[in-house]
């Protein structure tokens, strides 16, 4: 085994190591980049969050916070239950959760894009970026994603 004694010039670059990589590594941030497309003036879910315990039970909600709105519709965060059966280890469990959901307006088609945080009551920080290929509106029978089940 080797021992080197710290010299002048290495305590700074021990500093800058610690500062760089400690607080960093605490902060559990994960970033997620990914597509989707949607029907001008249609709902679209982008995701549902919530927070089931171990015994079953519907825990403290995320909080959810818009970073970049789209500029070429709205984002909605909504909150509902899941459907029973979502969750496996909790079969029968409804869990309390926030859909978010973005809608295109009417006549836009081409590219928009969202970016939105979701902060756990864990403390856990996921940031969503989302580019969305909005089409043409389709036909009125067309189904809106509205319900309070996610």
């Amino acid at each position: 085994m080797v021992f080197m004694k710290p010299s002048a010039t290495m305590i700074p670059s021990l500093a800058c190591v610690v500062f760089l990589f400690g607080p960093a590594a605490l902060a559990q941030t994960n970033s997620a980049h990914r597509s989707a497309e949607a029907v001008a003036g249609k709902s679209l879910r982008l995701g549902t969050y919530g927070n089931v315990q171990k015994d079953c039970t519907s825990g403290l909600l995320p909080t959810v916070r818009v970073l970049t709105p789209p500029k070429h519709g709205e984002l909605n965060v909504r909150s509902g239950h899941l459907k029973a059966g979502r969750i496996t280890r909790c079969p029968n469990l409804r869990a309390t959760a926030q859909g978010i959901f973005y809608q295109a307006s009417p006549k836009y088609s081409g590219t928009d894009e969202v970016s939105f945080e979701v902060k756990a009551a864990s403390g856990k920080v996921e940031t969503h970026t989302v580019r969305i290929m909005v089409k043409d509106a389709q036909a009125p029978d067309t189904k809106q994603d509205q319900d309070g089940d996610f």
